[in-house]
């Protein structure tokens, strides 16, 4: 692959640098593929247990927003009632 005129530099250094460009890619895709496999390990392992703390989480941070929400009527009422 040729450089276009306006490039200053060597084909040499376009090739080292897709070179290191592309390493740095597979790396990255690598890490990527063993995340996932961990991921997948941990599903199988431990999914149902899981589940059921992903559900109590879920479970309380809407009952949290729900709250806030209350929280937030009552005050707005309160100042209302104040002005």
């Amino acid at each position: 692959m040729q450089c276009e005129t306006s490039c200053e530099c060597d084909s040499g250094d376009y090739y080292d640098f897709l070179e290191k460009k592309l390493m740095a890619m597979t790396f990255w895709a690598h890490k990527q593929v063993l995340f996932d496999k961990i991921k997948e390990k941990i599903a199988k392992e431990e999914g149902e247990k899981l589940d059921r703390i992903a559900e109590l989480l879920v479970s309380e941070w809407k009952s949290n927003a729900v709250a806030e929400k209350q929280q937030e009527d009552f005050s707005e009422k309160l100042r209302e009632l104040f002005e």
